[in-house]
């Protein structure tokens, strides 16, 4: 494991033994990171009420935020989780929030995904297998092929 010394990683985190983390990277929570994967600066990961699963050979840039509570005011802090799969690339300042109790409770990301800079993936929303999401979109949908 490659942790820059200006990250905080919650001990509750597991990560590969060959992740990286980069500079002011904050990982927090029940979060699970698979080998391979790539997290660069001032990426935020995990919500203390969540749970967040991603797998291996992902890209996480700079200033995202991976698994955030969901915007929905409805939401009271319940245990929901986010699931990205592997081989996904996420650029900056995306959101990719955890799911809610009004649906399945479950955000999804499949394989091979890329989501551009400023996207927006909202509560109990999946996205399958090789998937291009281009810059600024955000969803309104709940599945996305």
């Amino acid at each position: 494991m490659k942790i820059h010394p200006t990250a905080i990683v919650d001990p509750k985190a597991e990560l590969a033994s060959d992740v990286v983390v980069g500079p002011y990277s904050i990982i927090k929570g029940k979060v699970t990171i698979g080998e391979g994967t790539v997290i660069e600066s001032h990426v935020n990961i995990g919500y203390e009420h969540g749970v967040v699963e991603i797998g291996k050979n992902n890209h996480l840039f700079q200033s995202s935020l991976i698994g955030g509570p969901p915007q929905d005011l409805g939401y009271s802090n319940e245990e929901t989780k986010l699931v990205i799969g592997d081989n996904n690339i996420v650029r900056e300042f995306a959101t990719l929030n955890l799911g809610t109790t009004k649906d399945r409770g479950v955000t999804s990301i499949g394989n091979n995904n890329l989501l551009m800079a400023y996207v927006h993936i909202g509560h109990d929303v999946t996205v399958c297998n090789r998937t291009v999401i281009t810059s600024c979109s955000s969803n309104c949908w709940s599945r996305i092929n």
